[in-house]
């Protein structure tokens, strides 16, 4: 009865604590696997040359382990790719001392999504619209667009994130009022959802422009993750110049700008430190540096930059540069959906600075490869010193005169 009150405490203690017990698992497991195997050799071979062959063998396999968590980055890891921030640049980026001074306004030459798009594809956001209308009129979602497109990105699903269907979008809030209407007349209450002719009028206009300034948000780098092609069209013909650095899509830049994210509103030198993501909205987001991408997706241009990354052992340094801006202040409206984040054009650009820190990922597989490949080896030799000691100790003995 004492030994077990005595024990509980031990053993509620491993029942809740998942690194205990994680611990222990380890332990045991290598206790029995790798004892049971340094036992029956120990009882076969004796204590000395037993050990020496099991401590072989572990390490050999140790070695083989870590060549596989060397080359996948698995197994143990040391700590992963971060970015990390180095320097705040308010206002226009030409204020900084470092090379992020070189995408200051007068520097590069830059153009609106929007603009891009009616300059390489003229008239597909109309197109759009009026294909969108048609199949709301007659509920057939198959109606193709009717537009000849100039270049292969020149697709709907571009001009979707630009095009605002006025005319559906007032009948289907009509819809939605003459349908709180109807249902209010069914059951005997009032609703107060329900909005007389001249309020949903005003609403309509105020969605629609709400909507059109929400689309007009796009950023160049929404517009690269939809189609690059596009970017580089306009890079090529001199429309875009980032003078030295690298436009990166919203998709590329997802861990940059999470980072970025988290760095502003938890750091007290930026404006947003306190608050939450809402209170700015990313725009573009730019990269410099590291080690050279490839010319195209040719197979030849994939094993050049493959061969030349891996001959390449320095890391030339990688910086970003996130841009961000302020939000207005919205109150959101009861039963409606929260209001979307709309820049404030006379707030004070934010443009966070930040450089790839590339971890240790593989440093402990490393380090466990080559600690075990010259325990290995060490252990081998010591097996072969024994092998000519005993060969050298039977031929004496063999030579010995009888007594």
């Amino acid at each position: 009865m004492i030994s077990n009150l005595i024990f509980s405490p031990v053993i509620a203690g491993i029942s809740w604590e998942p690194e205990i017990r994680g611990a222990l698992t380890v332990l045991v497991g290598s206790l029995v696997l790798f004892g049971s195997v340094w036992l029956i050799l120990n009882t076969n071979l004796g204590n000395r040359l037993g050990t020496l062959i099991s401590l072989a063998g572990f390490f050999g396999w140790m070695f083989i382990m870590g060549i596989v968590w060397w080359i996948y980055g698995i197994g143990l890891q040391g700590d992963r790719p971060t970015w990390e921030p180095r320097e705040i640049v308010f206002g226009d980026p030409s204020e900084s001392e470092s090379d992020v001074a070189q995408l200051g306004a007068d520097d590069i030459t830059t153009m609106r999504a929007s603009e891009l798009v009616e300059l390489y594809c003229p008239g597909l956001v109309d197109a759009t619209t009026a294909v969108q209308r048609q199949r709301y009129v007659e509920d057939n979602t198959d109606i193709a667009i009717n537009y000849d497109a100039p270049k292969p990105y020149c697709t709907e699903s571009l001009a979707e994130k630009l095009a605002v269907d006025e005319e559906s979008l007032a009948d289907e809030m009509r819809a939605d009022n003459l349908q709180l209407v109807t249902d209010a007349g069914d059951r005997g209450i009032s609703d107060s959802r329900i909005l007389n002719d001249a309020d949903l009028e005003d609403k309509i206009v105020q969605k629609i422009d709400d909507q059109k300034r929400k689309l007009g948000q796009l950023t160049l780098s929404d517009l690269a993750a939809i189609n690059g092609d596009i970017i580089e069209d306009a890079r090529a013909d001199g429309i875009l110049d980032f003078n030295g650095w690298n436009l990166l899509s919203s998709s590329a830049a997802g861990e940059a700008i999470a980072t970025a994210d988290a760095f502003l509103v938890s750091d007290p030198a930026t404006p947003f430190y306190g608050g939450s993501s809402d209170d700015f909205f990313v725009l573009d987001t730019f990269q410099k540096g590291g080690k050279p991408k490839r010319g195209s997706d040719g197979i030849g241009d994939r094993v050049w930059n493959e061969i030349r990354n891996t001959v390449v052992f320095w890391h030339p340094t990688n910086t970003v540069v996130v841009t961000v801006a302020p939000t207005l202040d919205k109150e959101p409206i009861p039963g409606e959906a929260p209001p979307f984040s709309e820049v404030d054009s006379e707030g004070q650009l934010v443009n966070v600075v930040m450089v790839r820190n590339l971890g240790t990922l593989r440093l402990p597989a490393a380090l466990t490869t080559i600690g075990s490949a010259l325990a290995f080896v060490g252990l081998c030799y010591m097996l072969h010193l024994r092998d000519k000691e005993l060969i050298r100790r039977t031929e004496e003995w063999d030579e010995s005169p009888a007594t």
